[in-house]
This record gives C-alpha cells, sequence and structure tokens, in this order.
C-alpha cells in the first residue's frame, strides 16, 4: 500500500528521491531539480498531468540532498537503489584523486586570490579543486585575500572574486585579508633582526637584479645588526622614500636556486591601501607573507599551479626560520585555453585598443566574459575533473570546455526559431495554419507556442540558396511547400501536402512580425600569436516573437545555430551565441 504525502504517494516520492540522488551524485552533490523532473517524467508520463505537485516535490527534495554531504548520498543511494549508483561511476572514475596525507575533519585548503583584476577560468580551476577537497574530507576552507601590494589591488576585485566563486558553487568558510595582519609580519621580521637573518640594501633594482645572476654580495650584506635596527626604525616612522630600500633575507648568494639568492621580503609603498588606507607604508612580498599566512591559517595541504614551484623551497626556507610546520603542497601544471589570453598584462592592451569591449567580452576566458557566454559554471567544474591534477603543460581549446557545456545545456535550452539574411516566401494556395511547437522535443511538459501562418514567411538566406524551382521543402512543424518561382528577393510557394519524406529541406522559419536579432559570434583572440582580426562576428537576424518573452540572462538554442546568451537592452535582443 502506498502513502499520500503532499499529493504525491510513496512510490513517487520514492522516485524523486532516487533519481534526485543518483544526479546530485553525477554533479558534485548538487542536483539539478530540471534533470530530475525530466527523467522522472520521461519513464511515468502519466504523471504529466500531475505536473505542478511533481515539481514542488522535486524541488523540495533537491533542496533536502543538496544539504547533505556527498559521501552520505553516496550511502543513501547504495541502500535504496545501487543500480543507479553502477551509473555514476563512470562519471565518478573522472573525480579528482584522493588527497595525499589527509584525513577527515583535518584538511584546510585556501582560496588566495590577488585582488588586482577580475577572476578568470585558471582562478576557478584552482579554487574548484581547493573547494572540493575541503568538502570532501569535511574540512575548511579560507577565502585570503594577498593583497599586500596597495598599486596592484582595488575594492571592486575584492567584490569580483567573491561574486566569480559564487557563481561557480564554491562557499567557504572564512574571510580574511592579508593586509590586515601587517603587524603579525612585523613581529617576525623583528625577531630575524634580532637574529642578523636580514639586511636593509639601497642598491638599484638592476644591480640587484644582475648581482643575483651572477652571485655577487652586496656592500650592505655586511651592515652590522644595530644599524639595520635602526633603518628598520626610520621606516616605520616614516623616513625613507618608495625604492630607496629594500629589506633582504640574508640566505645564500650562490644557490642554485635564484629566488633564494637573499630575497626581498619587506619594501616600502606609498600608496593609499583599499582597506588601509595610509596606514602601513612597509609591506612584506608574497612569499614572506604567504609563508607565514599559511602557517597562522592553519593551512594543511596547499593546492596550486606549478608557477610557483619555485618560490616553494623559498617559502618552506621562512617557515622553518620560525620551526613552523609545513603544509603538504600538491602542484598541477598551469592550463591555458589556445588563443585565448588571461593575463591582465595581454588583455588591457587589447581593452585599451578597443579591440575587446572589456573585461567581459565573450572571447575572454574571464568568470564574466564565460558567463555572458553562455557557459555553466558545472561545465568548468567538470573541465576541472577532466583535466585533473596534470603536472604536464596542458594547452586545451575551446572544444573540451564547449563540448562539456552543451551536453549540460541540452536538456535545459528551449528551442526557438530565427534566421540570417533573411529570404521572404510568398505562400501561394495555402490555408491559413497555426503551427503549434514544442519548446523542447524531448520535454513535452515545456508546453509550446503557436505561430499563425499567413500569406508570407521568411527563411534563412542560406536554405534559400539551396532551393530551386520545382523543389520541395518543408516549415518544420508546419507542411511542406514546393518553389514555384524563385527571384533575387523572394520565393513564391504552393502548398505541398504534409508527407515528410517529400521534403528536400526541413526549414526554420519567422512571421512577418517577427522581431529584430544580433548574434554575436566569438572565435579566438589570437592565432599564431596575432591579433585574430576576425574574433568576433556580428550577425543580423530576424526571431520569432516569442524571444520577446525571454528573461535576459537565459540560456537558449537558435534551431541550427547553436546555444546562445540572451541579454536584452530596451526592445533589442543581442543574444551571445556560446560556440
Amino acid at each position: 500500500m502506498h502513502h499520500v504525502k503532499n499529493g504525491i504517494d510513496s512510490s513517487v516520492q520514492e522516485l524523486i528521491r532516487k533519481y534526485s540522488l543518483a544526479n546530485a551524485i553525477k554533479f558534485d552533490g548538487k542536483a539539478n531539480a530540471k534533470a530530475v523532473i525530466g527523467k522522472l517524467l520521461a519513464e511515468r508520463p502519466e504523471l504529466r498531468s500531475r505536473a505542478r505537485d511533481i515539481i514542488t516535490q522535486v524541488n523540495k527534495t533537491v533542496k533536502e540532498i543538496n544539504r547533505i554531504s556527498i559521501t552520505d548520498q553516496i550511502s543513501e543511494l547504495e541502500k535504496i537503489a545501487p543500480e543507479l549508483l553502477e551509473t555514476t561511476k563512470e562519471r565518478r572514475s573522472k573525480e579528482l584523486p584522493p588527497l595525499k596525507e589527509a584525513k577527515i575533519g583535518e584538511v584546510t585548503t585556501r582560496l588566495p586570490p590577488e585582488p588586482s583584476g577580475y577572476p578568470h577560468i585558471g582562478h576557478a580551476y584552482a579554487g574548484y579543486i581547493n573547494w572540493y577537497y575541503a568538502r570532501q574530507y569535511e574540512g575548511r576552507l579560507i577565502l585570503r585575500f594577498e593583497d599586500t601590494n596597495p598599486r596592484n589591488v582595488n575594492q571592486e576585485y575584492y567584490e569580483a572574486f567573491k561574486e566569480g566563486y559564487q557563481w561557480m558553487g564554491i562557499d567557504w568558510d572564512e574571510e580574511l585579508n592579508v593586509s590586515d595582519d601587517i603587524p603579525y609580519f612585523y613581529d617576525h621580521a623583528e625577531k630575524l633582526l634580532d637574529r642578523g637573518e636580514v639586511y636593509f640594501c639601497s642598491c638599484s633594482a638592476d644591480v640587484i637584479s644582475e648581482n643575483r645572476r651572477t652571485g655577487a654580495a652586496c656592500e650592505h650584506r655586511q651592515t652590522s645588526n644595530e644599524e639595520n635596527q635602526k633603518i628598520w626604525n626610520e621606516i616605520l616612522e616614516g623616513q625613507h622614500t618608495e625604492g630607496e630600500i629594500v629589506c633582504r633575507l640574508r640566505i645564500d648568494m650562490t644557490h642554485s636556486n635564484a629566488v633564494m639568492r637573499d630575497p626581498n621580503i619587506f619594501r616600502i609603498i606609498d600608496f593609499p591601501h583599499p582597506i588601509q588606507g595610509a596606514k602601513y607604508r612597509l609591506w612584506p612580498t608574497y612569499d614572506f607573507a604567504n609563508a607565514l599566512e599559511d602557517h597562522r591559517n592553519g593551512i594543511s595541504h596547499v593546492l596550486r599551479s606549478n608557477e610557483f614551484a619555485s618560490r616553494g623551497e623559498l617559502q618552506a626556507y621562512i617557515r622553518n626560520l620560525f620551526s613552523y610546520a609545513q603544509p603538504i603542497i600538491q602542484e598541477w601544471s598551469r592550463f591555458a585555453i589556445e588563443g585565448s589570453p588571461v593575463s591582465k598584462r595581454k588583455i588591457r592592451p587589447l581593452i585599451e585598443s578597443e579591440v575587446i569591449s572589456g573585461w567581459d567580452d565573450i572571447r575572454l576566458t574571464t568568470l564574466l566574459a564565460l558567463r555572458r557566454r553562455g557557459i555553466l559554471p558545472e561545465a568548468i567544474r567538470e573541465m576541472t575533473r577532466e583535466v585533473g591534477l596534470s603536472v604536464a603543460q596542458p594547452i586545451l581549446d575551446w572544444s573540451l570546455l564547449l563540448g562539456i557545456n552543451r551536453r549540460l545545456v541540452d536538456p535545459l535550452a528551449s528551442r526557438y526559431y530565427c534566421v540570417t539574411q533573411p529570404k521572404q516566401v510568398e505562400l501561394i494556395n495555402t490555408k491559413p495554419f497555426t503551427a503549434k511547437i514544442p519548446y523542447h522535443p524531448d520535454f513535452k511538459d515545456r508546453g509550446s507556442r503557436k505561430i499563425p501562418v499567413e500569406k508570407r514567411v521568411f527563411i534563412d538566406g542560406m536554405d534559400a540558396k539551396q532551393l530551386r524551382k520545382g523543389d520541395i521543402f518543408r516549415l518544420k512543424h508546419a507542411f511542406n511547400l514546393q518553389v514555384e518561382k524563385k527571384t533575387k528577393d523572394t520565393l513564391q510557394c504552393s502548398y505541398a501536402g504534409d508527407e515528410l519524406d517529400k521534403a528536400k529541406l526541413k526549414i526554420q522559419w519567422v512571421t512577418p512580425d517577427s522581431i529584430p536579432l544580433r548574434l554575436f559570434i566569438p572565435d579566438v583572440l589570437f592565432i599564431k600569436g596575432e591579433v585574430n582580426q576576425k574574433s568576433l562576428q556580428i550577425i543580423e537576424g530576424l526571431g520569432e516573437c516569442a524571444l520577446q518573452d525571454v528573461k535576459s540572462e537565459t540560456i537558449i538554442q537558435l534551431e541550427r545555430k547553436g546555444f546562445g546568451f540572451v541579454e536584452k537592452n530596451g526592445e533589442k535582443v543581442n543574444i551571445n551565441m556560446t560556440e
């Protein structure tokens, strides 16, 4: 006997829970309600008549399941539907490998962005890995802004990173600014001064660089402790100017790793900080601050790209100076998407020269741009698992990310008609007809729209080029037409029945009251190191009237054109094509 709850009997509730668990396990513990509804109604089509109750129950169940850990999700599905768990094995085999020397409840990782620009796909990649392991081992994740260079950081970028991580589905347990810990770094520097481990150097940057290259020590290396203490106090009192002097760690000027050749650990920067204002003028360098902050925050595992590999030895050395424990280091090769720059150094000139419109230009891999292009955060997460912690230098092209995104978007995106280079079709001997067109061929419960066909329609210019007098083609979801006459601007066509196998082409179409569209089609910005002058095509077209009701920032599919992200600007409808 099945019990009824909220109008849904227990057997259906069990199905909803099973499918919700299976979907959650496939997607990092986060089920998608629409996917669950689609699966349920495909198996039990008789439930479509009760769609409203079903949707309510699915949303409730998904919310409950998304609150529990993926470990508990797997455990529950193993008990109630082990056969569904089997179907997730292929997907789960692409999960990231176990974390070295990790114990449940004892893992702390960090998101350490410098708020000096907008987050890009590399930040999302690293952010997801740190989030993934913190959650897998029921540990902690710290969002820590590396903001000890006031000339680089800006308040808007703090917010941009938080918004970017949130869009990615990355949550954190604690938020910190490294700039809040300047007294902590001063305290450690003074301990090193007392021990004679540091000295102040007033050589020019060029001389310091050359000495590091040759392994030569400068005269300041022999400065007495008393003199170094005096200079430290003078700087804190406001004496000495930016660029005049730096504080260096005395290690070994002939060390095989050039990073270890008496590195700078403090420098004067006379520039207001967005959070600290003018409170400090002596700022720690990245390596000094990072090494000590990892200890202060209790970071158990440092998960990062190997661009920092040469810095690892220095950071370990700094921690050893204070007998601090070393975190476990896990590195992967920094990846790039071919033809698409991520560095601010390359992007800023493109903006200044108006090659691109800004940091959210859909040709970029900033998170702002990827979102406007219709890339789902789930696609970036899956791509991260696909590439994994590879130590090879992966140069990816867009196809991997776009392929994953296409698969994820396909069941979610409603379909619409659009034509470019529109060609008018005059209808001869046809009766008025109303086409009923579903929004998605696989999900009839999403409904359909009705479009009246009368005396004229427009078809795509590329389709019109293929048609000759006597050809029979089909207006999709309507009827067949035969070409009677073709001129430069118009096709005259007569009714040619409804048999599907007679049509040479099955064609999308729009009516005379259609709305103007602009399609923005991106390509790579660089080809063989040169700017691709054809990296963005803008194509005018006509879209069916139902597009007026689509909300801005919705991902749709324009049939036979591709997936796109709708951006409305007044009555104009712009669509950023995903691929």
